[in-house]
């Protein structure tokens, strides 16, 4: 609102000039005094910004839609939710999206809100009006536009895209992707315990050995014909051997975990 004087008339007049969404601004107008009798004209506001504008709106009414919907799916169709994995998945892609809309939409809204504070700047209007021109008359405004709603819908709408991003996580995990993609799955305690491997210094009257453990013969030593014989092993099946003519016991065992 602004408050025109005119010298020669001594005439007061209380302008007030009004714009809202979707600030197609070129339409929205004004009469002002030209100082000259009774004579006025009428003035119009520039820029269109009603593209930004009605997107950013679009994208907050069908984010909300879909937040009404997908709870209630939530509530109370669990089981066809879980069906196949469609609901989680397409869950997931709609986040996305939206998540990509928020950001977009927000920058788009910033950028608009500060053409349209350029655009009905107080100052800049009253240079529009032939009146106030005039070195001779007085102009005051008396109230700017308050910016205090449209500022907070701008921050709410990179908040909301914070909350949606946030969201992706959550909507990935519901999927269950991630458990797929786990080429080496992580090992429990007593998967970790390695199989052991058995020696034996002394060979064993028997055949076979069983859960996955191999004996070896140490190395023997015939007293009565002085002669030496080298250790045998075996990688495939586990084998025995024992020097013919040495005596047989059974020595200590020794386990050793492959780990």
């Amino acid at each position: 609102m602004v408050k025109v004087e005119c010298l020669e008339s001594k005439i007061q007049n209380n302008i007030s000039i009004s714009f809202n969404y979707p600030f197609r601004l070129q339409q929205a107008h004004f009469s002002a005094p030209l100082c000259e009798g009774t004579r006025k004209e009428t003035l119009f506001l520039e820029g269109d910004y009603a593209s930004s504008a009605q997107f950013f709106v679009t994208v907050s009414v069908l984010a909300f839609l879909y937040s009404l919907l997908a709870t209630i799916v939530y509530f109370f169709y669990q089981n066809k939710y879980r069906e196949k994995n469609r609901g989680p998945v397409v869950d997931f892609l709609v986040t996305l999206a939206f998540s990509s809309l928020w950001l977009v939409s927000s920058i788009a809204w910033a950028k608009t809100l500060s053409g349209v504070k350029t655009a009905t700047d107080v100052h800049q209007i009253l240079l529009l009006m032939s009146a106030c021109r005039a070195q001779e008359n007085s102009c005051e405004v008396l109230q700017e536009p308050i910016w205090t709603n449209l500022n907070m819908s701008a921050a709410f709408g990179f908040l909301n895209f914070f909350l949606w991003a946030g969201n992706i996580w959550f909507a990935y995990k519901e999927t269950g992707l991630h458990k797929s993609t786990q080429r080496y799955p992580s090992r429990t305690p007593s998967e970790k315990r390695g199989s052991f491997r058995q020696y034996s210094q002394t060979s064993f009257d028997q055949s076979g050995a069983g859960f996955g453990q191999r004996l070896y013969n140490q190395a023997s030593f015939d007293l009565s014909t002085g002669g030496f014989s080298l250790p045998q092993t075996s990688l495939g099946q586990p084998m025995l051997y024992r020097q013919v003519g040495s005596p047989t016991s059974r020595g200590p065992l020794i386990f050793v975990n492959e780990m």
